[in-house]
């Protein structure tokens, strides 16, 4: 297949375009200040934008498939650029798709579209939850669920349409806002967080990159138009998290919780400070909501119909770890 591929540049998008590119004719949509070192050869470039619809529908003309896993996955950002990026990027692909003839989407979606799963059945979620309305914990939760939902309207009107919703992804790769999982397990070992957040009986889903981009490279080829598939992997408490962070780090975790009254305080001058003096801040109001939900998933669906596998967190955590000792990001395992 020829692919147009959105996001291509980015943590999970290189993970995607290393196994398609053996098999696929890829082209990759990316921006002027776009990275477009370290990919394969036979990977072409289109210039352009998801949100500047004549770029895309330009870039997709020829291809026979479209994978778009552009989002935006900032700490701080405007509210009008996640809608801008995260809603109408998706409805410009679906646009363009429509116009240039292609026989196949697959949109790559997130847990958060699915919403917080303490009140699901089992306390998980999967791809059959229905769209509910809920209060938004940020601008990221609130687009990634408008998308999705006009996501499930478009199958419904039979568009060659194929969704996926990763867990929280982590592991080796670009250490990108949306790597939260590394950047957090890299200020455990390196002593900058003096306490933790959320409770320990708190369960988020762990999904390492390249299982997430072997399964949606399997969506992309096999999967039956019009199906949505949940791609997870382990799901952990919080209280397990730190026990394997410090067990395979060698590193003690910190033993304080952080109230969340006071984490939130904190999240709120650490966010003022970025806005005023510029920086990532480490903690805000949003994020300290996101640790109090479980976030907890069932990959079930993929793993029968399409053969999706994935590892544990303690083996993604060993894989991630070797690789920061690799790059010089963090020193080897201690004994």
């Amino acid at each position: 297949m020829k692919i147009l591929v959105t996001g291509g540049t980015g943590f999970l998008g290189r993970r995607m375009v290393e196994r398609l590119a053996p098999n696929h004719d890829l082209r990759l949509l990316v921006r002027k200040t776009s990275d477009r070192s370290r990919f394969p050869d036979n990977v072409t470039f289109a210039e352009g934008d998801v949100t500047d619809a004549a770029s895309l529908e330009a870039a997709a003309e020829g291809c026979d498939a479209i994978l778009h896993a552009a989002a935006l996955v900032k700490i701080l950002a405007p509210s009008a650029d996640f809608d801008r990026i995260n809603v109408r990027g998706l409805d410009h692909v679906l646009a363009a798709g429509e116009k240039v003839g292609v026989e196949r989407i697959v949109y790559v979606s997130s847990f958060m579209a699915l919403g917080p799963t303490e009140n699901g059945p089992e306390r998980m979620l999967d791809e059959s939850a229905p769209a509910r309305d809920r209060k938004w914990i940020n601008d990221y939760e609130r687009t990634k669920t408008l998308s999705d939902r006009a996501a499930r309207r478009a199958i419904e009107n039979g568009a060659p349409l194929c969704v996926v919703y990763p867990g929280v992804i982590y592991g080796p790769g670009e250490l990108t806002e949306g790597n939260i999982v590394v950047r957090h397990v890299l200020d455990l070992v390196n002593g900058q967080l003096p306490a933790l957040l959320g409770k320990p009986q708190r369960i988020w889903n762990y999904s390492f990159v390249e299982d997430v981009a072997s399964g949606i490279v399997r969506v992309l080829e096999d999967a039956p138009l019009g199906e949505r598939y949940v791609l997870a992997g382990d799901n952990v408490t919080q209280g397990r998290f730190y026990e394997i962070v410090g067990e395979q780090t060698g590193v003690k975790m910190p033993s304080l919780r952080m109230p969340d009254f006071l984490a939130k305080t904190s999240g709120f001058f650490m966010k003022s400070w970025a806005q005023m003096f510029g920086g990532t801040p480490k903690l805000t109001p949003d994020l300290v909501d996101v640790y109090t939900h479980d976030w907890a998933l069932s990959s079930r669906k993929a793993q029968e119909e399409i053969g999706y596998t994935y590892r544990s967190f303690e083996e993604g955590l060993q894989a991630t770890l070797e690789w920061l000792s690799e790059e010089g990001i963090w020193p080897a395992r201690r004994s």
